[in-house]
């Protein structure tokens, strides 16, 4: 008699604290070789509808945002993340599952490498499961903020409430962007 089947919690618990340790046996422990490995959205046009996109914009300021097809794709993508950021914590997490299905929400804390910022950023993972390994990973995060943590240089104008404001470099608050600035 073999060990007794994990749960989808289970699974996923034990993947995102494997993913923490940045213990590099996940891929082969928890993905399928087939897997859908999506980041924040698909920046080739999803015929389907279903994987929503990703601006061109968007995936160039994050290249590693996207789909990554394969254990290889899941690989290639976890050494270009890591060349970038540490995840140092995660918040509480909640994970939501039937059947083959499942959903986990929470928030983790990002450390860019490159501008030495921490950020805390939202996120949602959906996963399907088939005999016990991940076969697609859809991961949203707040991108806002994980750009802002890689921010280097210059300014972000944002027109809302139909007023120009500044986005925060840091972690200033946000001010309204005066006439002469424009």
């Amino acid at each position: 008699m073999g060990p007794p089947k994990q749960s989808n919690e289970e699974l996923i618990a034990a993947y995102l604290d494997a993913v923490m340790r940045k213990d590099a046996s996940v891929i082969e422990r928890f993905f399928a070789p087939d897997v859908e490995y999506m980041v924040n959205g698909s920046q080739i046009p999803d015929e389907a509808g279903v994987l929503p996109p990703i601006s061109a914009a968007c995936h160039a300021a994050l290249p590693w945002l996207g789909i990554h097809r394969g254990r290889d794709g899941v690989k290639s993508f976890l050494e270009h993340l890591h060349r970038n950021l540490e995840v140092t914590a995660y918040g509480p997490r909640e994970v939501i599952s039937e059947g083959s299905k499942a959903a986990a929400f929470g928030w983790f804390r990002l450390h860019a490498l490159s501008t030495g910022r921490t950020v805390d950023i939202s996120y949602s993972i959906r996963f399907e499961l088939r005999d016990g390994l991940i076969v697609k990973y859809h991961f949203l995060e707040n991108t806002f903020d994980v750009a802002g943590a890689f921010r280097s240089a210059g300014e972000w104008i944002l027109e809302t409430d139909g007023e120009k404001r500044h986005a925060p470099s840091q972690n200033a608050s946000p001010q309204k962007a005066s006439a002469r600035s424009m």
